[in-house]
């Protein structure tokens, strides 16, 4: 998650709102191992979903972590040999998971300059490097689709960032959690996807998953995106963004879908009561930020907002932001993957694969109220 005062982190106050229709068996330590399946009758009216939901484990999460996070990414720089590979695997994982590319490739490569209106400036950069960071202004970003059925010609929007630091000063930053965690959170999803597609299940509208570059360094891929998008930004019906979903208190799910924070539920309606929904399953802490949250603007640090920004006023397209908030690691070189919590990583994105399938099936597109 992209931090706009001067890379400092912040503690969330919040508002919590606690569903508990039904509990969710769990370890509470990463590396858990998930020894029994979700039967249909837990997952009530998503029971076509089972082996889908069932696909995504604590041990599958971390194996991607362990990976992104670990020596040969080399805490995946923007422009980086290290982040080449972290998205040659992401376009590897994708197309194992049925998932085709646009255009012939997975890849949508793009320099700072190209962007036209970045969140950041290209002068901020030079600030940056100023004060010796290392950056490339340049990127990657790793795109597949899902094809729906009956409205495959609408989207829904999968999205994480996979970039960090790198290596920095001499030392590696490699984000386990900032943000390995969501783009494993992602990968997941789309496995599960790709596992119902091969059943003969498949979503009315497609599914888009994007990987996005550049965001540590101020939402570059997502805003040169949203600037040369696929398809039609009138097209995308809905952004789910997982940034950061591996730490902090085993339940606490930070929700965020309006810029300012709390008043989700009148904005976006639609998204917040989808989340409600799939949280019947899971009974996480779904949590609304409050006052300091909003000061430090959290709704425009991740990628979800270039896609709100392009979208036009009274024309917004709705977006969800799941996030578990930030720590004494953030963004230093102890954001380890054996600090992460595998088991909530993976409640998370079961969660996140529910909202997915109820945006895609929903008979109307979700309202985003001014």
């Amino acid at each position: 998650m992209y931090a706009r005062k001067q890379w400092l982190g912040l503690v969330a106050v919040v508002i919590t709102c606690i569903f508990t229709i039904v509990g969710f068996a769990g370890g509470y330590y990463a590396g858990y191992r998930d020894t029994k399946n979700t039967g249909p009758e837990k997952l009530g009216w998503f029971s076509i979903l089972t082996s889908g939901f069932d696909s995504i484990t604590a041990e599958e999460i971390l194996g991607h972590i362990e990976y992104l996070a670990g020596p040969e990414p080399l805490g995946r720089n923007a422009g980086t040999e290290g982040n080449l590979k972290a998205g040659q695997y992401l376009a590897g994982q994708l197309s194992s998971y049925g998932f085709k590319p646009f255009v012939g490739s997975y890849f949508q490569n793009f320099n700072f300059a190209d962007v036209k209106n970045p969140s950041t400036s290209l002068n901020d950069i030079a600030k940056w490097r100023g004060y010796g960071y290392s950056i490339n202004a340049r990127g990657r970003n790793v795109i597949g689709v899902l094809e729906g059925t009956s409205k495959k010609n609408e989207f829904v929007l999968l999205i994480a960032h996979y970039d960090h630091w790198g290596m920095q000063q001499g030392k590696l930053y490699p984000g386990a959690d900032d943000n390995a965690s969501g783009t494993s959170g992602v990968l997941e999803v789309a496995e599960a996807l790709g596992i119902l597609a091969r059943q003969g299940i498949r979503p009315e509208r497609s599914v888009i998953v994007a990987f996005f570059d550049a965001e540590d360094w101020g939402e570059w891929g997502s805003a040169y995106f949203a600037e040369n998008p696929p398809v039609a930004l009138d097209q995308m019906v809905a952004v789910i963004n997982l940034d950061m979903i591996g730490r902090n208190a085993h339940n606490d799910v930070l929700i965020i879908g309006s810029p300012e924070l709390d008043d989700m539920p009148s904005r976006n309606p639609d998204m917040w009561r989808m989340a409600q929904k799939a949280n019947s399953v899971l009974s996480l802490n779904l949590i609304l930020p409050g006052q300091e949250l909003r000061e430090e603007q959290i709704f425009w640090r991740s990628d979800h907002a270039s896609i709100f920004r392009a979208s036009s006023v009274n024309n917004r397209i709705p977006v969800l932001f799941l996030n578990t908030g930030e720590h004494a690691d953030y963004h230093k070189p102890t954001d380890t993957a054996d600090k992460i919590d595998g088991q909530k990583a993976k409640n998370i994105t079961r969660l996140a694969l529910l909202i997915v399938w109820q945006t895609a099936e929903s008979p109307d597109k979700p309202d985003y109220i001014e």
